[in-house]
Order: C-alpha cells, then sequence, then structure tokens
C-alpha cells in the first residue's frame, strides 16, 4: 500500500535511473489510515519492475500501531491471495495476465515483502540464523543451503501457515524475470520446492486445497517438477492413517477371576518371537508419524486424534503392552509361576535391547517398575541371577539420571533401531516450552533448529529395516485375548498375589522408584497405565512413570 501511494518519493527520478542502480531517497513524513504517522527513509532499485526497500520509523503510540500492523497484514494476504488466482487462472477476456491490476500489485507486494518494522536477522559466531521475520527467513531459504531448507520445511507450522508460505514461494518464482539473477532465483527455488514435495509431501496429503494450487502452479510455470509431484501423488497415503491395536478393554465383575483361571499365558510363546512382534507392530505405527504430528504438542490436545493419529497410536499401544505384561506376571498367584512369567517378560525385554529395539526395552522396565509389580517382594527375590543380571543392565540402560545419558549415547550411535518414543516427545515438550516468536517480533529459530533435530534423529529411524516374520498367533493373542486392567484392579490383584506387610519397605521398591521416576510426560491413552496413583501404596508416596 505504501508503493500505491509514494509517488511524491518517487517523482521524476525512476524516469531518469539507471536500470540496476541503487538511489537513496530522502527522509519523508506520511501519514496513512493504515501506518499512521510515520516517517519513511526509501531506498530503491531501478529494474524493470521497481524494487523498493522501504524502513518506517512508527510515531504513533505502540497499541495504535499493532493494531494498523495487524489490519495491514490482513489487508496484505487478500492482495497476495488474489495476486496468485491471477498468476494461476486465465485472464478475463480483453485482459492478458501482464496487464491485469492484481499482477501489478503482485509485483509491488514483492517489491517489499511482509510488512515490519524492519527486517530482522540475528546470527550466531557459526553464522547460524537464530532469530529473524518470516520476510527474511524466505529470503534466506531461497539462497541456504539444504539444511537450512530441511530444518525450515519441518518447523515452518509453528509460524506461518502452509497456503501462506505456498504462495510466498510461488509468488517469487512467477515474478522472477527471465534475466541471468531471474534465472538463479527460479533455480534455487526450484529446489526448495523439491525438498519440498519430495521429503515433506504429507502437506499436501492432508490438504487438497493446497494440493491443487501446487498442481496449478506446476502445470503452468514449473513444468520440470511435473514428474516429481506424479510420482509422490502415485504414492501418497493419507497421514491419519493407523494401524489399531485391537486390544478390547472388556469389562465384568469376573474379570480379574477369569485372569486368574487363564490357561494360556505369554509364557507359552517364545519370548525372543514375542519380542519380534511386539517390534513389529510398534514399528508399523512409529514409521507412519509425520513431523506435522509433533508441533505444539499436538499429540496431548484435544484434538490429538485428527492432528497425531500415529503418535496416538503408537502411545496407545504402548500402554496397552505395558498392561499385558502387568497382567500377565500378576494374574499368577502361584509364586512358581509368577516368577516364570516375570523372568519371561525380562527375556522379552532382553531380546528386544539386543537388536536395539529400545521402544520394548523400556515398555519392559517402566512396566515392571509399576508399584504394583515392583513390590513383589517373593517373586523378585525367586529371580535367577540370569534374569537379575539382565534386568539390572536395562535398568541401568533406561536410567534417566543425566538426562538419559547412556540410551542417549547408544542413539546417536546405532542405525537400525527402533527408539524409544517417549524421550521424543519429551524433549519436544522441553524445547516448546521457549517462546516461537521472541519479544521483537522475531521467529525464534534457535528453537526450529532444536526441533528439527529431534525430528530429523526419528526420521533416520524410520528408515530402519526389521526383518522379522509375522507370527499371527501371537499377536492375536497380545492383541485380543488379554483385556485391559485399570490400575486399582492392577493394585487389587498385586495384594492377592502377595500380601501388604511393613516389610515392603525394601531396597528393591526403592530403587525402582528412584530410577523410574523422571519427569512426568502427558501419555494420550484414556485410561493411562503410567502415572497410576496406587490407592494404598507401601511406600507412602507413588511410583509415577508415564510415557
Amino acid at each position: 500500500f505504501l508503493l500505491a501511494n509514494d509517488s511524491f518519493l518517487l517523482k521524476e527520478n525512476y524516469k531518469t535511473a539507471t536500470t540496476g542502480k541503487s538511489y537513496d531517497m530522502p527522509e519523508v513524513t506520511v501519514e496513512d489510515d493504515i501506518v499512521g504517522k510515520a516517517v519513511v527513509r526509501a531506498k530503491y532499485i531501478s529494474l524493470p519492475n521497481l524494487c523498493v526497500l522501504i524502513v518506517v520509523e512508527r510515531l504513533d503510540d505502540p497499541e495504535t500501531v499493532k493494531k494498523r500492523r495487524q489490519e495491514a497484514r490482513r489487508k496484505l494476504e487478500d492482495i497476495m491471495d488474489r495476486s496468485l488466482d491471477t498468476m494461476l487462472n486465465p485472464p478475463m477476456e480483453g485482459q492478458t495476465k501482464e496487464d491485469s491490476m492484481e499482477s501489478q500489485v503482485l509485483r509491488n507486494v514483492l517489491a517489499f515483502g511482509d510488512i515490519s518494522d524492519a527486517d530482522i536477522l540475528i546470527s550466531d559466531q557459526e553464522s547460524l540464523i537464530t532469530a529473524a521475520d518470516i520476510g527474511t527467513l524466505i529470503q534466506n531459504l531461497s539462497q541456504a543451503k539444504d539444511d537450512f531448507i530441511e530444518q525450515f520445511l519441518i518447523t515452518y507450522r509453528y509460524f506461518i501457515t502452509p497456503k501462506s508460505l505456498l504462495n510466498k514461494l510461488i509468488l517469487k518464482y512467477v515474478s522472477s524475470k527471465g534475466d541471468e539473477r531471474g534465472r538463479e532465483t527460479r533455480e534455487r527455488l526450484t529446489k526448495v520446492f523439491r525438498a519440498w514435495i519430495k521429503d515433506h509431501y504429507y502437506d499436501f496429503d492432508v490438504d487438497p486445497e493446497l494440493l491443487t494450487s501446487l498442481n496449478n502452479f506446476v502445470h503452468e510455470h514449473a513444468l520440470h517438477l511435473k514428474k516429481l509431484l506424479e510420482k509422490q501423488n502415485s504414492l501418497s497415503f493419507p497421514v491419519g492413517m493407523e494401524f489399531g491395536m485391537g486390544m478390547k478393554n472388556q469389562r465384568s465383575n469376573s474379570r480379574i477371576l477369569n485372569l486368574f483361571k487363564r490357561k494360556s499365558t505369554l509364557t507359552c510363546f517364545d519370548a525372543t518371537l514375542v519380542a519380534h512382534q511386539l517390534t513389529l507392530l510398534s514399528f508399523q505405527r512409529f514409521k507412519n508419524i509425520k513431523p506435522l504430528e509433533l508441533h505444539s504438542q499436538s499429540w496431548s490436545k484435544e484434538k490429538k486424534n485428527l492432528t497425531s493419529p500415529n503418535v496416538v497410536a503408537l502411545v496407545n499401544h504402548f500402554n496397552s503392552i505395558s498392561n499385558l505384561f502387568a497382567c500377565e506376571i500378576l494374574s499368577q498367584q502361584n509364586l512358581k509361576k509368577r516368577v516364570e512369567a516375570l523372568k519371561h517378560v525380562i527375556n522379552i525385554g532382553w531380546a528386544a535391547f539386543g537388536y536395539r529395539d529400545y521402544e520394548t526395552t523400556f515398555n519392559v522396565v517402566l512396566s515392571l517398575g509399576m508399584l504394583p509389580i515392583c513390590r513383589l517382594t517373593e517373586t523378585w527375590n525367586a529371580l535367577s541371577s540370569t534374569s537379575r543380571q539382565q534386568w539390572d543392565q536395562m535398568l541401568q540402560f533406561c536410567d534417566h539420571k543425566d538426562n538419559y545419558k547412556m540410551y542417549r549415547s547408544h542413539l546417536r550411535k546405532q542405525v537400525n533401531m527402533m527408539p524409544y518414543m517417549g524421550l521424543f516427545l519429551k524433549d519436544l515438550t522441553n524445547i516448546d516450552e521457549n517462546d516461537t516468536i521472541t519479544s521483537i517480533g522475531a521467529v525464534n529459530f534457535f528453537k526450529m533448529r532444536k526441533v528439527a533435530q529431534v525430528i530429523k534423529t526419528m526420521q533416520r529411524a524410520q528408515q530402519s529395516i526389521f526383518n522379522f516374520q509375522r507370527n499371527l498367533k501371537i499377536v492375536s493373542y497380545i492383541s485380543f485375548e488379554v483385556p485391559l486392567c485399570d490400575e486399582n484392579e492392577l493394585w487389587e490383584m498385586s495384594l492377592q498375589c502377595e500380601k501388604e506387610n511393613s516389610a515392603e519397605r525394601n531396597s528393591q521398591s526403592k530403587r525402582l522408584v528412584d530410577i523410574l521416576s523422571p519427569t512426568p510426560l502427558v501419555t494420550t491413552s484414556s485410561n493411562p497405565i503410567f502415572g497410576m496413583t496406587s490407592p494404598k501404596s507401601p511406600l507412602g508416596k507413588s511410583s509415577s512413570t508415564q510415557y
């Protein structure tokens, strides 16, 4: 809007300007319905389409400026949307795209980009951007290296919508001229489009309108991207696709009694084979998680089933398996059989630990760390030395001290693995405590870079391969044959196995509570196993662990 009203700045200078030369304009005080009273210091570069950089010093009070600036942004977005339609859709009869009014407005808008008091760019000692306004980030996007493009495309939803980003990129692309500088701009933007289509196509999977805009742009202005787009179209599937656990939460008054009377238990199956099936079930859900499911703790929000379906599926699966382990042990009233069940669960965790399924390893450790299990003194004391050593090694590996130092050291070294998703969610939750937009109105890109690092680590693990054969008999058992128990039922079953007594304040229980009580994470399960509070805790406090 400034360009539409600044003829008093340009006057005759533009007519006599030398193409490509930069001109400083005198400082002028202006007053506008949107801008308010302001001092304008302008610089323009004479090109086939005038490019003007404007620095504005507002003279009105901050609140008035803020309201006017918000209104200006809304008007600018409207202009950009209408301009994009003009560029991508056929012009009206008797009118060409070049001479349409909105096409001219488009080029004026591109001249100064986003409305802001000034361009903001803050970098660290390594010249990495730590904070910048959106316009500057997008400008750097078309000039940056691959790592910056990747970080931006993983995290941009924190500060701009996919539609706005696509509009801005298309507008920059179609406004570039056919000279050498324009060709370089288009080549750099093509690199950004390729990365977006190839590695982040899920953005278009979930937004048909966005995909339509991309298709129109490619067919009108970027046919060299057509094959890549068609390939991704053929490979795409809905982000919301998930594979339900199928575990039934059957309710009946005699449910606990029926559990005690079961003849078929998890010990009927080889521990390594069970571990293989748990890995396949977990990894199937894990590899479907998309970065957009991990933004702004969406997995813990009210609409989590829509925004983070695959994260929710994995968390619910984790809690269901934890419940399965607990029920398998606590349903054995006979001490010998209960020890055998405990040993079997440890063997499952140990097998998974051996081939780097850390999700199942953590699941076993956290499940056996639940108070209804760790209070079973007689059961734990009857474990063999081999099982005890395996348990101690897994316990040490999953220790939360020093921010999971031992586990993280393995996470950095290993390639083919199933990581513990709970720690990714914990890291993202901690990072998200920092503001996305700084006090000066810039995007906190240091935060974006940290978010991208976590998600990239997850994406590398999603490329892992586990060539285990599916065992339908085991999958059917762990999915359907054992009902879920709530925390009160687990506690009641625990008391039926071993009566409560003062001797329960033993070193084993205290050690488990100390090791398995990191900063709690939110769970998406409607009936969480982790985070349970025992109604009659012998330790005087509950053992609280959550996914």
